[in-house]
């Protein structure tokens, strides 16, 4: 059996995040290369697992409780998975595992402790109407009805990648950096904020922040009008209090395809963009998904 010789680099200032590693090795077919990207390791952000190898072959990835397969690319010679770490998880040391399957048979898997840091997160009091916190027994229905609506669309994965490059912000207007934000509506805590926005006039364009599939439209009780996109990988954006949708269910859009126009249907205060990202069905920070490196 052919030998496969696995170094470990631990890079301290790589451009894909402060402690992201390289994993280096050497077959009879050529270099093998697998490398993590990622803006910081705290709660909401995603974890790039890249890898490039002489020749097709089989990778996963294990986080947590959680496996995750990888997205072919160049012909079987470079592909990726994208890792969440959940609001919920707890700071310090965390395993991952990669395993590489090559041609000739040989399999290994590789263990990185990564440690996750603390992130705190602000919170914000909002008043709005008491029928989005007093919640009528038919109003409750139809909001358990959409909650298992949505999270059916996020189990959906696409094993491949719809996406063109990297991300894009959405809309023109004011970006908030309050991704997690704890939600006190009407003086009583109600909720995790699970995307980032974007305060614009009423009417403005919003664009698909890449290439994909849409997978949901429709109005619902709290996100309002809303689009749902699916990247594949597991990854998919969503564009809530929308005054108007543009698109169709199952329509394939590019990257900076107008999807809607800003509103404030739902559960809002006022004319914005929610934008946000599920990962596997776990909320993740556009901001963190922004940072991450795709290729054209």
């Amino acid at each position: 059996m052919k030998k496969l010789i696995l170094i470990m680099v631990i890079a301290w200032c790589l451009p894909g995040g402060v402690d992201a590693f390289i994993l280096k090795g050497e077959t009879h077919q050529g270099p093998l290369r697998i490398s993590s990207h990622y803006r910081d390791l705290s709660p909401g952000n995603v974890i790039a697992i890249m890898v490039e190898s002489p020749v097709p072959s089989k990778a996963w990835a294990q986080f947590g409780d959680k496996r995750y397969h990888f997205v072919s690319r160049a012909g079987g010679r470079s592909w990726f998975t994208l890792i969440d770490l959940g609001l919920a998880i707890s700071p310090g040391p965390h395993v991952l595992r990669v395993g590489v399957a090559c041609p000739d048979g040989y399999e290994k898997t590789f263990s990185v402790t990564l440690t996750v840091t603390q992130r705190p997160f602000p919170v914000k009091q909002l008043t709005v109407d008491d029928r989005f916190t007093v919640l009528s027994p038919d109003v409750l229905k139809r909001v358990l009805r959409e909650k298992k609506e949505i999270e059916a669309v996020y189990l959906a994965i696409t094993p491949s990648w719809l996406g063109e490059g990297g991300f894009d912000v959405p809309s023109r207007g004011v970006l908030r950096d309050n991704f997690g934000e704890k939600r006190l509506f009407n003086g009583e805590v109600r909720s995790r904020h699970r995307g980032v926005d974007i305060g614009s006039p009423q009417g403005t364009e919003v664009r698909a922040s890449n290439a994909g599939r849409v997978v949901l439209t429709g109005n619902f009780y709290f996100g309002g009008n809303t689009v749902i996109i699916d990247h594949g990988a597991g990854l998919f954006s969503n564009y809530c209090h929308l005054s108007a949708i543009l698109v169709g269910k199952g329509s394939l859009v590019e990257k900076g395809a107008v999807i809607g126009l800003t509103g404030s249907t739902g559960r809002a205060t006022g004319p914005h963009l929610h934008w946000g990202f599920r990962l596997y069905n776990e909320p993740v920070d556009p901001l963190s998904v922004m940072h991450l490196p795709f290729e054209e």
